[in-house]
């Protein structure tokens, strides 16, 4: 059985989520081949989301606001094509938060994640010794 801190709480629990995950896995890293198979995979995106638990929910439903994003991309529209960059640029720590969140919870790798600017984690807070 998975288990997690924030099993319990939002609109999914962890065992359901990392299970539509792994049945989903090849789906979910296979890009779709032709426009027609666009609505399908963001659709896959969206019916995984339902059941998200709260903890990465959030993260998630940003993966799915870029994939809706993204589909919308008419190649010879600027504004349209620049309306995407933005939009993944924007979803970057999102990506890298499920991916993080997938393999600590689920042991699911989705894969490398590119992004323009590095995520790593910030360093820790520290503060100068008093007195």
């Amino acid at each position: 059985m998975l288990t997690s801190a924030c099993s319990d709480d939002g609109p999914g629990d962890v065992e359901t989520f990392c299970g539509e995950v792994q049945d989903n896995r090849d789906v979910l890293l296979a890009r779709p081949e032709t426009v027609d198979d666009i609505d399908d995979y963001v659709g896959l995106y969206r019916r995984i989301g339902e059941v998200a638990p709260l903890a990465i929910e959030p993260d998630w439903a940003a993966l799915v606001l870029n994939f809706e994003t993204a589909s919308t991309v008419q190649p010879d529209d600027p504004e349209s094509v620049q309306r995407a960059a933005r939009q993944a640029y924007a979803t970057e720590k999102s990506s890298v938060a499920v991916k993080d969140w997938l393999l600590a919870n689920c042991q699911v790798d989705l894969g490398p994640v590119a992004t323009i600017v590095p995520q790593a984690a910030p360093p820790p807070v520290t503060t100068a010794p008093t007195g």
